[in-house]
């Protein structure tokens, strides 16, 4: 997985930068195809190359020495994620998503840091929690699946609950958020699996965001949440249903 997450920042860091292929390909010593082919987490990078490339791409000492713990030996399945730029690893990660599936028991905390710089959630009365690792809203279809026990539940106050269930309904009738609704079943058993993101070479990540780690996933673990989001949206309520059970959360919580 950090080949992955290492890949995605440092194509990122090289078109910033401005270096062509054939510049990072001599300073690495390296073949061109092999640079695209780290880049595309084809093959694995070693510590060594990462660092000459971070650094032909001048990215600052503390984002090249956070390089060099991703590539520490680790399980290869699961790979924990702490420190300062976070947001921007992710944000390159997403960039090559092709689509984004969350499950989640609560608005993710990530749904503060998507489009931070002024659309979707940031346009949400009285969000009450600060942005988390601020980054653009994704350029791809994400989809929300939400237990319906949620919609139960309020947030700060009954008024603050009606925005945000109305904003989110907005959110998915312009078309920026697809909403599914599982209903509680003993029989599947609901659990919250997170993010999965499919990438444009058909990688699948899992994503686990909390308030200071995040954890990324591609081994069997990932398949296991992905095979079981997979159930959990075939469970759900269609489209339509669950947009107007979010319409009628938040006239109930306006009444409350």
């Amino acid at each position: 997985m950090s080949d992955v997450v290492v890949g995605a920042v440092l194509r990122a860091a090289r078109e910033q930068a401005g270096v062509s292929v054939a510049r990072a390909a001599v300073c690495a010593g390296l073949r061109e195809a092999r640079i695209l082919r780290l880049e595309a987490a084809q093959t694995a990078w070693s510590a060594e190359q990462a660092i000459t490339l971070a650094r032909l791409y001048r990215m600052p000492d503390a984002q090249v020495e956070e390089l060099r713990q991703l590539l520490v030996p680790r399980h290869h399945h699961v790979l924990p994620d702490l420190g300062a730029h976070v947001g921007p690893r992710l944000a390159a990660l997403e960039s090559r998503a092709v689509s984004i599936r969350v499950a989640a028991r609560t608005l993710p905390l990530f749904f503060y840091g998507w489009g931070a710089d002024g659309t979707y959630l940031t346009d949400c009365p009285d969000a009450g929690l600060p942005a988390v690792r601020p980054r653009p809203w994704p350029g791809c279809p994400v989809t929300l699946l939400w237990d319906e026990l949620m919609l139960e539940y309020g947030y700060i106050d009954a008024p603050r609950t009606a925005a945000r269930l109305r904003h989110l309904a907005g959110m998915v009738e312009s078309g920026a958020l697809a909403f599914r609704i599982l209903v509680p079943d003993f029989h599947q058993p609901y659990e919250p699996v997170g993010s999965e993101l499919t990438l444009d070479d058909t990688t699948s990540v899992c994503v686990s965001e909390e308030l200071f780690l995040v954890t990324y996933s591609n081994g069997p673990r990932a398949r296991e949440k992905s095979d079981l989001l997979d159930r959990q949206l075939a469970a759900a309520l269609g489209p339509e249903q669950s947009l107007a059970a979010l319409r009628r959360a938040a006239e109930r919580w306006d009444r409350a």
